[in-house]
């Protein structure tokens, strides 16, 4: 029989009669004071920070409201109000040459892949309200 993950660490019961070890499982208690759970929380831990922009979602810098920006770090609120306030812009370039300073153009350039750059629509993108 192969046994299953549950079965090699001894964690949790599988319930069938392929176990190769015929003594109870250990209680959560015990499981947790023995320190199993660090292993699995590391690894946990090393998936979640392999790449965290990965999880940003594109946004849509010509159609935003100033408060998306909040999932980039650094860049809200100063750089987000200035980009809302300076655009819409056609591409990366004409954003980069909007802003006053090489650090806000750094900070920009680590998130230009999140970037798109849309048909400006309607609405006051600074307060969150949008024209119907």
């Amino acid at each position: 029989p192969n046994p299953t993950m549950a079965d090699r660490c001894g964690v949790c019961r599988s319930g069938s009669s392929s176990s190769s070890s015929s003594s109870p499982a250990p209680s959560r208690r015990s499981f947790l004071n023995s320190g199993g759970w660090l292993a699995t929380a590391g690894a946990t831990a090393a998936i979640l920070t392999v790449n965290p922009l990965a999880s940003y979602a594109t946004i849509d810098v010509n159609n935003c409201l100033a408060g998306d920006f909040q999932k980039y770090p650094g860049l809200f609120p100063t750089i987000s109000a200035k980009i809302i306030k300076q655009g819409p812009f056609k591409n990366p370039e004409e954003m980069y040459a909007a802003m006053e300073s090489e650090p806000i153009v750094a900070r920009l350039k680590a998130y230009e892949k999140e970037f798109t750059f849309g048909r400006k629509e309607g609405g006051d993108r600074g307060s969150g309200k949008r024209s119907i």
